[in-house]
């Protein structure tokens, strides 16, 4: 008997979790472009000024250690949109 009203718990509260934390979907403006430029980054200090396309940044991803000559540099893929 402990045991049901257990499971019963755990999967209404389950269900309650998911049902408040669905996100709404957005969709993409079939004419907007991406533009995804390399940014060199050649410590965490520095500030590498670039010019990038378009108006806003719609993500961002770093890889660091690019070179093992440069132990603190990263190159950042900047993606942005009209």
């Amino acid at each position: 008997m402990n045991f049901l009203k257990i499971a019963l718990a755990t999967t209404i509260s389950f269900i309650l979790g998911a049902m408040l934390s669905h996100a709404p979907t957005v969709r993409a403006n079939p004419a907007s472009h991406v533009f995804i430029v390399p940014v060199w980054m050649v410590d965490a200090k520095t500030p590498q000024p670039a010019d990038l396309p378009g108006n806003r940044i719609a993500g961002i991803s770093c890889i660091p250690k690019p070179a093992d000559k440069s132990p603190d540099a990263a190159v950042c893929y900047v993606a942005t949109t009209n």
